[in-house]
């Protein structure tokens, strides 16, 4: 593969480890590749690991990019000097020394020695890590943890909870008061939802408050910028409008009069105006008047009279706009009235939840994923606090990498420019090289959702260019366009469906038309347009059997996911495409993807599943929670049924059938599980379901969820049952499930009831990483497969519009009139007919930007081809949308596509080639294909039950010699015996025993003149009052051993205290000991290994004979493992009793005689 100069040299350029550059990368051009070279080249020029930050969108990512860095530099420690060389070479671009060879060879261990490592992160955990780092500077717990999204949702919803009742309690306060405004102005669920979405945008919210100082000031701006005060009162809108009307009475009829020379629609308007002015009610009249001058979606008549009437009556008709104007005017300010009311009932309500749930996580030392960044970025900005922390981290940071730029937010890029400001600026900027760097692509920018703002791609580029050229630093502007994944037919189809201003549109900052080069010049490739499967009238069978919500055989979702199975299972056994080169793209889940997946299992193709899943959806969860509610409750007959119909038995609705009708003559008790256990005693097939159900519900009383649940997937041998019905997706279901199950037993009291309300209260969602589901049809939505390619891409469009009013957001951005530098306020968006002029502006330019997402959405499907592209779809019954993803690419390549028929003559594809030329398809070898298909088997072993491994005897040294004599562990006392002991107040042998032993542990490394100072000190805190007189006799014990000549070796610098020591000796009946201990003092020196225990009992023996036969077995167990340890060491073992003090050395002969 011959690369073109160009983009050597752009490779080069972009990987120079003293240029800053921001790259922008066509879709397959090697980003990452180039990304990953940089970090190597910054690695050959010097820099330490610990001076690198590449900060990456997603775990996934992070990994792989430290996987091609660490398997590079592992690589280089096994090739030769020429090879090395070669590969060096081709990366600095220049002859390598010997130096050089050297220093590559120790990069792996470097950078795996490194402490804190290469740091290859998401920004989310360089953020956690930062904080962690100046917990008293960002004004965070010390020992914080961080919110998952389950337990998040937990707290908020406790938090609205909360509120909500506070507010219902206290009506007269203000967030009672809110509440009721909202009841009155929102539907049912408005509330909960209005609430949601600004706690969602939280950030938002707070950066449009923050410059006002508190809520209650931002507020007072919003009534000013919509031009309303807070003594309007929608109430008296209706009077208001009548009581201004710039028509008198008498003009109006006049203006009736003058109406009716004038065709019938004058005459109906001139009844309705001499009929209004004779009601009495405001209301009434206002509704009149609103119907003669507005449409019924409140906007202006066009006309308020035909030609003959304006021809003889100007001034009627212009007097008649005028009112209409007044009209339109008056409903604007009422319904700017509403929208400020509502905003800031919203806003109190949402406030109050939100300091709830601030309180809440600061309480329990919590941050959730969005504080992580928004913390750090007011960290990183805060004056009191940054230059310090900027300072610290200047002295360890030198070169940022960010991937995927385009779709960082802007609070995200606010920590980007804190951190990599300072490589421009003062002493930062001249002392060493440190660089900046950013790849990614705009057109590529689909994260809105999350943030990403497309246009801060191109801003940061230009700040940080200005920046490095005020520093007299080299910055280089990048662009690779070379694509190294799809044919020159993939790539010229993309070219072509985007090369009209209405399809590039938004693409880009520039708003200029893409351009792709392929470097595959010769290999075949193909784009196929299906023709849209459209709805066909079937009479559908009367089958009471079907679920409800069955497609129907002439539903086009069903007709297309069976075609999409076919194809793949053509092109399989035609050798053309294996399942696993499969990729089918979808917008969004739903009844599709479950279509394409049954149809693709009824055809034996092997599919992955969904890239994401609700965990209580899924069917496999359903039957495990069934088992659960029948085993708390046995009546439950549904849940029973589900159960018996679930794998775990496998029956069919005809065994239920048999426990669940009543038998002509025998009335059946009331409930299943009863008819079960009466058939059980007739039928062995109901008596092992019985007997299986009852071990299971004997189990549950005794052991917690995930115990249960464990043993039934793993030694019970369901797990392979549930794989046979739902195929290999399940098992990411069951692993989360007893992920699950876990996480609850953390959170308090394990229990089967409170587990399964703890599920059932927040759904928890799955993403499951199909990129490595190896010979399977991968199914995900366009989102999903960002960073993902295959040999062979289907996508398949419902043809809906882009933007839908469903969709629309409870709160839009409203920037302050002349102040763009301000954050926007979040402001209400209310139903059509309460919405101003402002509304539907701001509605359309946020369409806008949807529709370009929406584009970008279909660019990223598009480019995810290597050699294949199908777009496909189906119709709704209104037709395809002018702008779905099937109408753009059809529109633009069908002028130069060739039509493709099927046996009875009709269109079944149109094929698009570039330059109209077709290459054969390849044929798929067989190592290929096996490798396609290959799919990881369950092992033989995880079906079997594993046997119990026998325990291994544990010996504390200190009990040797009790374990002797009793022959039993020390695990096996009695739990209630040392319960009762520990209840024991101590007394006097044990305190002064533990002083003793701390005091000497501590005392010998501090300088002798500061010892006694040390020593009060400490007992000043540990000895118990109650002991006080015993004070002074105890410092003199230890201060006549420490002082004493015999044993200033033992208490030298050469000796460690508290030394703990672990191992593994053989017993005297050969099974394995595991020893663990705890040496008061050891000292290691050329010849030998002394091993020194302290012993402060009023006793002291006169001789070695006389020592406790429990000291010796401890010494011995000691000096066994460290003979071991130190072969070629004499090992001594010496007690000291500090009430001599008097040294006793215990013969080695003697700690042989004894055994364990």
């Amino acid at each position: 593969m011959d690369i073109p100069a160009k983009t050597l040299d752009s490779q080069q350029r972009a990987a120079h480890p003293e240029n800053s550059a921001w790259v922008s990368a066509n879709a397959g051009s090697g980003k990452t590749f180039v990304l990953a070279r940089r970090v190597v080249r910054l690695l050959l020029s010097g820099t330490d690991p610990s001076r690198i930050l590449c900060l990456t969108f997603t775990k996934a990512a992070a990994a792989e990019m430290a996987t091609r860095v660490f398997d590079s530099l592992a690589k280089w420690t096994q090739l030769s000097d020429a090879e090395l060389a070669a590969e060096i070479e081709d990366i600095e671009g220049c002859p390598t020394s010997p130096k050089q060879l050297a220093n590559a060879r120790r990069l792996f261990a470097k950078a795996l020695e490194t402490p804190g490592g290469l740091k290859i992160q998401t920004i989310h955990a360089f953020c956690e890590a930062l904080l962690h780092q100046f917990p008293l500077e960002a004004n965070v717990a010390g020992h914080f943890s961080v919110l998952d999204d389950r337990l998040a949702e937990e707290l908020l919803n406790e938090a609205r909870a909360s509120i909500l009742h506070r507010a219902e309690i206290k009506p007269e306060s203000d967030i009672g008061s809110a509440l009721s405004q909202l009841i009155e102005l929102l539907p049912d669920s408005g509330v909960e939802k209005a609430l949601s979405e600004l706690i969602s945008r939280r950030d938002a919210f707070y950066r449009w408050v923050a410059p006002y100082g508190d809520l209650e000031s931002a507020i007072s701006a919003l009534y000013a910028d919509f031009s309303v005060i807070p003594e309007d009162d929608i109430s008296d809108f209706a009077s208001a409008l009548r009581r201004k009307c710039s028509l008198t009475d008498d003009e109006v009829k006049a203006f009736a009069e003058a109406l009716r020379v004038g065709s019938k629609t004058d005459q109906d308007r001139a009844n309705a105006l001499d009929q209004a002015i004779t009601l009495k009610s405001d209301e009434a009249w206002r509704i009149a008047w609103l119907k003669i001058f507005l449409t019924g979606t409140l906007g202006p008549r066009k006309s308020l009279a035909t030609k003959k009437v304006q021809t003889a009556f100007p001034e009627v008709v212009e007097r008649l706009f005028a009112e209409q104007l007044r009209v339109l005017e008056a409903l604007q300010h009422q319904n700017a009235v509403i929208t400020v009311s509502g905003t800031k009932a919203i806003l109190i309500l949402s406030d109050a939840v939100l300091r709830y749930y601030e309180t809440e996580k600061l309480r329990r030392g919590y941050l959730d994923f969005e504080d992580l960044v928004v913390k750090s970025a007011q960290l990183l900005s805060r004056a009191e606090a940054a230059q310090w922390v900027q300072y610290k981290l200047d002295q360890g940071l030198d070169h940022i990498l960010v991937d995927e730029a385009q779709d960082t937010s802007p609070r995200q890029w606010e920590v980007i420019r804190a951190l990599a400001e300072e490589f421009f600026a003062g002493d930062g900027a001249r002392e060493k090289v440190r660089t900046i760097f950013a790849v990614g692509d705009e057109k590529q920018s689909i994260y809105s959702f999350q943030g990403a703002v497309p246009a801060y791609f191109a801003e940061m580029r230009k700040f940080f260019a200005r920046r490095a050229e005020e520093a007299q630093k080299n910055f280089e502007g990048i662009e690779l366009n070379l694509s190294f994944r799809s044919t020159p037919d993939v790539l010229g189809a993309v070219d072509k469906v985007f090369d009209t201003p209405e399809t590039y549109k938004g693409l880009s900052q520039d708003n200029v038309a893409p351009v792709h080069e392929a470097i595959r010049h010769n290999d075949p490739g193909r784009v196929e347009i299906w023709p849209l499967e459209e709805a066909v009238e079937t009479l559908e069978p009367d089958d009471w059997t079907q679920p409800i919500d069955a497609i129907g055989t002439g539903n086009p979702m069903l007709r297309l996911a069976t075609r999409i199975a076919e194809q793949i299972k053509d092109w399989d056994e035609r050798n053309i495409a294996g399942p696993g080169d499969v990729l089918v793209l979808v917008r969004k889940r739903g009844p599709f993807v479950e279509a394409l997946n049954r149809e693709l299992k009824r055809l034996d193709v092997p599919a992955a599943g969904s890239d994401r899943l609700v965990l209580t959806d899924h069917i496999a969860v359903k039957d495990l929670v069934a088992l659960g509610r029948f085993i708390l409750l046995p009546e439950d007959d549904l849940s029973l049924a589900c159960v018996l119909k679930s794998p775990l038995f496998g029956l069919l609705d005809d065994d239920l059938f048999e426990i669940a009708h009543e038998t002509p003559g025998v009335p059946r008790p009331g409930t299943l599980w009863h008819e079960l256990l009466r058939k059980s005693e007739n039928s062995e097939k109901w008596q092992l379901v019985r007997k299986q159900l009852e071990v299971w519900r004997d189990r549950a009383d005794f052991v917690p969820p995930f115990e249960f649940y464990a043993k039934i997937m793993g030694t019970d041998g369901y797990r392979q049952k549930f794989r046979e019905r739902l195929g290999t997706e399940v098992d990411d279901v069951l692993d989360e499930f007893l992920s699950l199950t876990l996480t609850y037993e953390k959170s308090g009291t394990p229990g089967m009831e409170g587990f399964l309300a703890w599920l059932a209260e927040a759904p928890t969602e799955i993403k499951r990483e199909l990129n490595a589901a190896k010979g399977m049809v991968r199914i995900m939505t366009v989102h999903g497969s960002k960073g993902l390619e295959a040999p062979y891409v289907i996508l398949a469009d419902g043809c809906n519009a882009p933007v839908s009013s469903l969709h629309a957001p409870v709160m839009v951005e409203k920037q302050r009139a002349g102040d763009t530098e301000a954050a926007p306020a979040l402001v209400w968006l209310p139903n059509k007919a309460q919405r101003t002029e402002w509304h539907e502006e701001a509605l359309e330019l946020l369409a806008d930007e949807q529709k370009e997402e929406y584009r970008r959405l279909l660019y990223v499907a598009l480019t995810r081809a290597k050699d294949r592209l199908v777009v496909c779809g189906w119709s709704p019954k209104r037709g395809p949308h002018d702008e779905c993803w099937y109408t753009l690419t059809r529109n633009g390549l069908i002028e130069e596509a060739r039509e493709q028929t099927d046996a009875n003559g009709e269109v079944s594809a149109w094929i698009w080639t570039k330059g109209g030329i077709e290459k054969p398809e390849p044929v798929l070898p067989q190592s290929e294909k096996a490798e396609s298909q290959q799919q990881a088997a369950m092992p033989d072993w995880i079906s079997k039950n594993v046997s119990t491994p026998e325990r291994i005897r544990r010996l504390k040294p200190s009990a040797a010699f009790e374990e002797m004599e009793a022959k039993e562990s020390i695990e096996q006392q009695d739990p209630k015996d040392a319960l009762e002991a520990a209840r024991q107040p101590e007394d006097w042998p044990l305190v002064r025993g533990r002083i003793v032993h701390r005091l000497l542990e501590f005392l010998p490394d501090l300088p002798e003149d500061q010892r006694m100072v040390s020593a009060e000190r400490f007992l000043a805190s540990s000895l118990p009052e109650c002991f006080a007189d015993k004070r002074d006799r105890l410092l003199d014990d230890v201060f006549n051993t420490l002082g004493n000549p015999e044993f200033a070796e033992l208490f030298s610098a050469n000796g460690r205290a508290e030394v703990p020591i672990q191992g593994m000796l053989t017993g005297e009946d050969g099974k394995p000991v595991e020893v663990f201990g705890l040496i008061d003092r050891l000292l290691v020196n050329d010849e030998e290994v002394i091993i020194l225990d302290f012993k402060t009992n009023a006793y002291v023996p006169r001789s070695v004979h006389d020592v406790s036969e429990t000291y010796v077995a401890q010494l011995a167990v000691y000096r066994k493992l460290l003979s071991e340890l130190y072969p070629d060491k004499r090992i001594r073992a010496l007690l000291l009793y500090t009430s001599g003090p008097h040294l006793v050395e215990i013969p080695v002969e003697l700690m042989k005689s004894f055994k364990f």
